[in-house]
C-alpha cells in the first residue's frame, strides 16, 4: 500500500486551488490574500499556476490530483477539527481535520501551506510536533476567576511585584500557587499560541471548545484555559504543561466536542 503524500502550496497556488474546488470560504484559520489585481491578471496567474501544479504531476489541466484534492476537501468535509495560531519563530496558522480514519494537518506559514496526512485519531499528537520541545515551568496548578486575574495584572503594572501577590493573597491565592502566577508574568516568553476543538454533528450544528492557551518562558511552559461557572463567571485554570500535557488536554477537547 502507497503511504499518502504530503504538500506544499504558495499563498498564491493555494488562492487558486481552493477557488477551482468551489466549496466556500477558506477554513478558519487557513487565510490568504486574493491573488491578481484585475480579472484579466486573475486569469493570467491562475493559468500559470495550473501550469506549474501541472509540471509538478499535482493537476491535470483544472483537475487536481486526487490525493491532493481529497486532503484539501477534508479541511471542510470532517467531523473534528482543531484549529490553533500558533508564534514559534514565525507564525503559523494551523487545522487539523479528520473524518473517521483520515485525516490532515494544514500549516499555514508566510511562505507555504503544507499538507500533511495523518491518521484521523492522531490530530493532538500531530499539532503537538510542532511545539518546541519545552520542559514544564515550575509551580502547580491554579485556578482563579478571571476577575481576580486581571485585577491583579493591573496592580503588577501599576505598583509592581508587591502589589501582585497581595491581589493573589486577597483571591486567596498563596504560597506555592503564587510562583505559577508569578513565573508567567514575570519571565521572558519566547513562544505562544492558541487551540480550540470543533466537531460537526449529523444535522451539521457545529460545537466549538474553550481556547487553549499555551505560553513558552526562558523558565518552562504553562498552559492557561478558560470555563465557565453555573452562574456565568469566568475561571481560568493555569497550568505547568510540558509536550505531552498539552497532548493530553486536546484530546479532552476533542472528547468535550464529540461526546456532546
Amino acid at each position: 500500500m502507497v503511504a499518502p503524500r504530503a504538500f506544499s502550496l504558495s499563498h498564491s497556488e493555494f488562492d487558486f486551488v481552493w477557488e477551482r474546488l468551489d466549496v466556500g470560504e477558506r477554513p478558519y484559520p487557513l487565510d490568504v490574500r486574493s491573488h491578481g489585481m484585475t480579472f484579466d491578471e486573475r486569469d493570467q496567474l491562475r493559468k500559470q499556476t495550473f501550469d506549474d501544479l501541472a509540471d509538478r504531476g499535482l493537476a491535470d489541466g483544472d483537475d487536481l490530483a486526487q490525493d491532493l484534492e481529497d486532503m484539501l476537501l477534508l479541511l471542510v468535509r470532517n467531523s473534528v477539527t482543531i484549529d490553533g495560531q500558533l508564534m514559534i519563530r514565525e507564525r503559523l496558522q494551523v487545522l487539523a481535520a479528520a473524518r473517521g480514519d483520515r485525516g490532515v494537518l494544514a500549516v499555514l506559514t508566510e511562505d507555504v501551506l503544507r499538507l500533511i496526512p495523518v491518521r484521523g485519531t492522531a490530530l493532538p499528537a500531530a499539532l503537538v510536533q510542532l511545539l518546541p520541545d519545552t520542559p514544564a515551568g515550575p509551580g502547580g496548578e491554579v485556578r482563579m476567576p478571571n476577575a481576580a486575574f486581571t485585577a491583579a495584572v493591573e496592580e503588577y503594572e501599576r505598583l509592581g511585584f508587591t502589589a501582585f501577590e497581595s491581589a493573589l493573597a486577597d483571591a486567596g491565592i498563596t504560597g506555592r500557587d503564587i510562583r505559577t502566577l508569578a513565573t508567567l508574568i514575570e519571565t521572558n516568553r519566547k513562544a505562544g499560541g492558541q487551540f480550540a476543538a470543533n466537531a460537526t454533528d449529523r444535522l451539521n450544528r457545529r460545537t466549538r471548545t474553550p481556547v487553549l492557551n499555551w505560553i513558552d518562558t526562558e523558565a518552562g511552559r504553562y498552559s492557561v484555559q478558560a470555563s465557565t461557572s453555573r452562574d456565568g463567571e469566568t475561571w481560568l485554570t493555569f497550568a505547568p504543561a510540558d509536550s505531552a500535557r498539552i497532548e493530553h488536554r486536546l484530546r479532552e477537547l476533542l472528547a468535550a466536542v464529540t461526546e456532546e
